[in-house]
């Protein structure tokens, strides 16, 4: 029964993780400039963390929008 409990409570600790995550990548993506979407990375969790699979997916959207900004913002070089 305790093995039970401690997996039902780090399932809860993850889904709070990945909620986190989906919060913070929701507001990255509705950023519209770099600075916006940096100051929103800063609630990323940190720490001792082991992303599954599904957190690793949510980052990796977050990072994708990021990257459409930072490529939004590069001044156009003469060819």
């Amino acid at each position: 029964m305790r093995r039970l409990v401690f997996v039902i409570g780090l399932a809860a600790c993850e889904d709070k993780q990945l909620t986190k995550l989906e919060q913070v990548k929701q507001q990255v993506c509705a950023c519209k400039d770099v600075a916006c979407a940096e100051a929103a990375m800063k609630d990323v969790p940190s720490g001792d963390i082991h992303p599954n699979h599904r957190e690793q997916g949510v980052a990796r959207d977050m990072l994708d929008c990021l990257a459409k900004l930072y490529d939004a913002a590069k001044p156009d070089l003469p060819e």
